[in-house]
């Protein structure tokens, strides 16, 4: 349409519409950084004597803090506890542990394997009988002794240094028993109910264990007669399988007749509110 571009506006027309001469707008600009400038040195030469520490000082190390880490560079003696020898492998507030020792000098930064190998020289025990664990955790070989530390209530790794438990070997394969709270595996006290929970029973069991010594153990556990015991394996073949459930009837079967050994999650138990005559129990 005609119309022409206009020609870019430079430092004079901006310095004319300021009402200012290039020059002077200069001369002010250099005053103000050599002012600055000025003003920095004069910080940096009045800087107050306490700051200026010599690189040898700024290097040494407080000999409290030297102490305090010479102090903490190994743990204080950790607890050890042995559970029974047996086929009962649970761990819960009923465990009984007759045995127990403190282990010296070790560190943080050491793994649990090594924290094994320490056990069975200081106990004269084989590698194979020493197992960790801690109240509700397996500790594996790879995890690092400060990494048995959790400040949750309930895994029972709260303490510091770590307390661990441990288990021997497996002679056979290990089953757990779900039981579910009921009033005989309640806790009374002064006429009031203190605890209420499921449990979780572990037993180290071979093939050629009868169903009736499995009921035994868990008797010895929880107090309830063998004979008021209803158990219901629950197996799986494959993990794709959502299961089946086999109930455990007859007391002269043996665990391998049930394929407990390669294929049971766990044992489902039920209190029988039955005799063997077919009558209600009143308990």
């Amino acid at each position: 349409f005609g119309l022409q571009p206009r020609p870019p506006l430079g430092l004079s027309h901006i310095m004319a519409s300021l009402g200012e001469e290039p020059g002077i707008l200069g001369a002010r600009l250099l005053d103000a950084e050599v002012a600055r400038l000025r003003a920095a040195k004069e910080a940096l030469t009045n800087k107050p004597k306490a700051l200026a520490v010599p690189g040898e000082q700024m290097l040494r190390v407080d000999a409290g803090q030297l102490k305090a880490a010479k102090d903490a560079e190994l743990l204080k003696p950790m607890r050890v506890r042995f559970i029974e020898e047996g086929p009962d492998r649970t761990i819960d507030q009923f465990t009984k542990y007759p045995k127990e020792c403190k282990l010296e000098g070790m560190s943080a930064q050491q793994t649990v394997l090594e924290l094994r190998q320490a056990i069975a020289e200081q106990e004269h025990l084989p590698l194979e009988d020493i197992n960790l664990f801690g109240q509700n955790t397996v500790l594996t070989d790879k995890l690092a002794i400060a990494d048995l530390f959790v400040d949750w209530m309930g895994f029972g790794l709260e303490d510091w240094p770590p307390r661990v438990i441990s288990k021997p070997r497996v002679r056979g394969f290990e089953i757990y028993v779900d039981v579910p709270a009921c009033r005989d595996t309640s806790i009374w006290e002064a006429g009031r109910m203190q605890s209420y929970f499921d449990r979780q029973l572990i037993f180290d069991v071979l093939p050629d264990t009868k169903v009736a010594e499995l009921k035994a153990m868990i008797a010895s556990r929880l107090g309830i007669p063998a004979k008021r015991h209803k158990l219901t394996a629950h197996l799986r073949e494959t993990l794709r399988d959502s299961g089946r459930y086999v109930v455990l009837d007859d007391d002269n079967k043996f665990m391998s007749d049930f394929s407990l050994q390669q294929h049971c999650v766990a044992v489902k138990f039920e209190k029988s509110m039955f005799d063997e005559s077919g009558d209600f129990v009143f308990d």
